[in-house]
């Protein structure tokens, strides 16, 4: 799963795409990543800057490197798909609300809707022509302390 991928390559500070390519073939010991998986992990890595920029600016209070390494990777995934694969945001949003609920604590559900839904926010606002100040909106929810 290209969630996995991403918080290995974090976790471990390893590189994205020698990972990806470790990850694509089958093993006795592991569960390959899937086509769709490979497709967001490489765009992510294709536009790992413009991503992480992205869940920067919608969330202003915390920076990436004050995330958990699993809310990192999930609002890479989710920013990922809403600027680079056309995901709609109800799709995104759910999965992530999912995923985090599994892997995440409780508290941080509510953070990682409100960065989500304020990217999807901006994107919108991008795609209208209407971001002169993209700091003015707030992000809701809050980050647990880490």
């Amino acid at each position: 799963m290209a969630l996995d991928v991403l918080f290995e390559s974090d976790l471990r500070g390893t590189d994205l795409r020698a990972l990806l390519e470790e990850r694509r073939v089958v093993s006795t010991h592991m569960v390959p990543i899937g086509d769709y998986g490979v497709t967001i992990v490489s765009t992510y890595a294709d536009n790992a800057a413009d991503v992480d920029s992205m869940i920067e600016a919608a969330s202003p209070k915390w920076s990436i490197e004050r995330m958990s390494i699993v809310d990192r990777c999930l609002l890479r995934v989710g920013a990922t798909e809403l600027m680079f694969l056309g995901v709609d945001l109800p799709v995104v949003a759910s999965e992530v609300k999912s995923l985090a609920r599994d892997i995440s604590t409780d508290r941080a559900v509510p953070f990682l809707m409100g960065v989500i839904n304020r990217i999807g926010e901006i994107r919108a606002g991008e795609t209208a022509g209407l971001n002169d100040d993209i700091e003015q909106l707030p992000v809701t929810g809050h980050h647990p302390e880490p």
